[in-house]
């Protein structure tokens, strides 16, 4: 252990010496006197041991086909499609930039989607036999294109959903994918009132079954009889087919506020309970050949599996382990076999490709990660009652090897809002913790995965009790002693960076300073450049910020909007914009910066070039830490890479 660690200590000290980079050491009081682990880069809190991810196993279980992270020519990142006879050990690779990519159900074309930026989206499909063949994007207008089914009984065609006509209405296709013929099978009402279709893909060409409107209701294609309604405050989050038995397997929150794994007997409607659980809501399931559900996940601390089928029972008691290690399937085999898989934990992630029928494991990728867990933070579940009694959850980071008492503290806030935080290996909270900070995860109300009550108490709540349960979560690590109050910085992206501003301009005597990423600064800005393609999810927006017509809650997003109380902030802010985001524009972040600046506040501002509502290339992502972690250092005093 000595000499491992004697070689990692090397490691890092030469990767700083060819880096240039001159480490600063920490300067708040409590971490001047205590020893922190080896400082770690970037790079090996994201990057795998190998540069490959998002492998998948083809259906027939021959092949294997993955992602691989590389350089061109003129030393530009990209991310490369290869692939591998699992038989013959052959391999090969596409080199084209590729972001997502599926097999076909004849285990010889991948259809994949390239890197494009924002809003727009293109699909191809790449036969691994002719891997030198230049292919032609399927649909050359900008579309958002989401695949419905690969219809396993029909390799010839897929069903796909896009916005071809109008970028808020989604169609449904039959794409033919030979011909490059497409035969319109749903055409979509102005209304938006159809959410998603349920298919028969036993039907040669696939056949619509039913049909998912206003969120919590299904009907029968064809007759439109009501076979399910969720109850009012409920939503059908999913909803399939059982080619096993006359079922719908459904995940909602069936007239209870808990989103739950159901089945409904299309023979006599009886709903059948397959897996709830009691404190939060289940958010996902994997199913098998025929349709049946096989596993699934709900995430209370850590996450919580459960299973219905022995292949997965066998995949989850080799891979699965309370508390301790969870599971993220990304494909298997038609026999459901063999399997490609995540096990991750607070400290990274490996890949496998597991085949059950031999009980066989082979490790592909790992995260580079795992090299340094010796110094790596442990993540920690956090629960406390908010000012006005409502139970909060989230995590908490503490810098490794040192006393938890008044520690410079992040508070790292979550994007959505319609989103949460989990339990599992997170980059930036491990690469702030290790410069000395305790980082704070709260789940604030608003967030989902708690069910209805919990996420709906947020509605109409930003910048009030939104924020003040952030405000709860630092002022527990406070009376924990594990804050020092003085030197406490709020950091996020995209809402994260609106809760940002919020914390800078509305309560600006809690937070040392601050960095917004793409964040809102104007909610009437956001309104009125709302998204096309959003449009259909326009009422989740409705929920949180009201009405966008009505002038009462004009009046409210402007009391709501930190760009309107610039006057308050009196720490320093860095504001982190891509100039071409189009999900939160750049104007946000422009307007804000300019008036900053005008009233004399302490604000720096990096706009970065060609990027949308992300983090951008790599080596922009990296430039992005370097900024971070200097920012925070001056401000906070903990110890940066230089």
């Amino acid at each position: 252990m000595k000499l491992i660690q004697t070689i990692l200590l090397s490691s890092a000290l030469l990767l700083l010496i060819t880096g240039c980079i001159r480490p600063k050491e920490a300067t708040h009081q409590s971490l001047t006197t205590q020893q922190l682990p080896i400082l770690l880069d970037f790079k090996d809190l994201t990057t795998a041991t190998n540069g490959t991810h998002s492998y998948q196993v083809s259906p027939d279980g021959e092949k294997l086909a993955w992602l691989k992270d590389s350089f061109d020519n003129n030393g530009n990142p990209y991310t490369a499609l290869h692939f591998k006879n699992l038989k013959t050990g052959e391999k090969g690779k596409f080199n084209y930039w590729v972001s997502f990519f599926e097999w076909m159900p004849d285990s010889r074309n991948l259809i994949y989607v390239p890197h494009f930026d924002n809003m727009k989206s293109k699909i191809f499909f790449f036969d691994i036999e002719h891997p030198t063949q230049f292919v032609k994007p399927f649909y050359d207008k900008n579309n958002q294109i989401n695949v419905v089914d690969f219809l396993f009984n029909d390799p010839e065609n897929i069903l796909v959903r896009h916005n071809g006509g109008d970028a808020k209405i989604f169609n449904l296709y039959r794409l033919n994918i030979k011909t490059k013929k497409e035969t319109l099978l749903f055409k979509v009402d102005k209304e938006l009132t159809i959410d998603g279709f349920i298919i028969d893909d036993r039907v040669k060409g696939g056949s619509i079954f039913a049909y998912i409107k206003d969120k919590r209701k299904i009907y029968k294609f064809g007759t439109d009889k009501l076979l399910f309604d969720a109850g009012k405050n409920g939503e059908v989050a999913h909803a399939m087919l059982n080619h096993s038995n006359n079922t719908l397997t459904i995940l909602a929150n069936n007239n209870s506020d808990k989103t739950q794994l159901i089945e409904l007997d299309l023979a006599t409607n009886a709903v059948n309970t397959l897996y709830s659980n009691k404190t939060v809501d289940v958010e996902n399931y994997y199913f098998d050949s025929n349709h049946a559900p096989a596993l699934a996940a709900s995430y209370p601390d850590s996450q919580e599996v459960v299973t219905f089928n022995s292949n997965y029972k066998k995949l989850a008691s080799t891979f699965y382990q309370k508390d301790k290690s969870g599971i993220v399937i990304f494909s298997t085999d038609s026999k459901n076999e063999k399997f490609t898989l995540s096990q991750y934990n607070e400290y990274g992630y490996n890949i496998y490709l597991y085949d059950t029928a031999k009980n066989k494991k082979e490790l592909l990728s790992q995260s580079k990660s795992h090299h340094y867990t010796q110094f790596l933070a442990t993540q920690k579940p956090i629960q406390f009652t908010s000012r006005d009694g409502l139970t909060l959850n989230g995590y908490i980071t503490l810098p490794k090897g040192i006393k938890a008492n008044n520690l410079p503290t992040v508070l790292l806030v979550h994007g959505g809002p319609h989103a949460r935080d989990y339990w599992g290996f997170n980059t930036e909270a491990q690469l702030l913790a290790n410069r000395g900070y305790a980082v704070i995860q709260v789940n604030f109300r608003g967030s989902t995965g708690y069910g209805y009550a919990f996420t709906s108490s947020g509605y109409g709540e930003f910048s009030k009790a939104m924020h003040n349960d952030l405000i709860d979560g630092v002022n527990w690590a406070v009376e924990q002693g594990i804050t020092d109050p003085n030197n406490v910085a709020i950091m996020g992206a995209s809402y994260g960076g609106y809760a940002t501003l919020v914390g800078m301009t509305l309560t600006p005597d809690k937070f040392a300073c601050g960095i917004d990423i793409f964040g809102i600064s104007d909610l009437e800005l956001m309104v009125n450049n709302f998204p096309e393609p959003w449009r259909r999810h326009e009422d989740i927006w409705v929920n949180y910020i009201g009405d966008f017509n009505d002038p009462d809650m004009k009046q409210q997003r402007a009391q709501q909007s930190p760009i309107n109380f610039i006057n308050n902030m009196n720490a320093p802010l860095l504001v982190i914009q891509g100039d071409s985001d189009a999900v939160v524009i750049p104007e946000h972040s422009r307007r804000f910066v300019e008036a900053a600046k005008k009233a004399g506040k302490d604000v720096q501002y990096w706009e970065m070039n060609n990027v949308g509502h992300h983090y951008g290339t790599p080596t922009q992502t990296r430039k992005l830490a370097r900024k971070v972690d200097n920012f925070l250092s001056q401000c906070i005093g903990g110890r940066s890479a230089g």
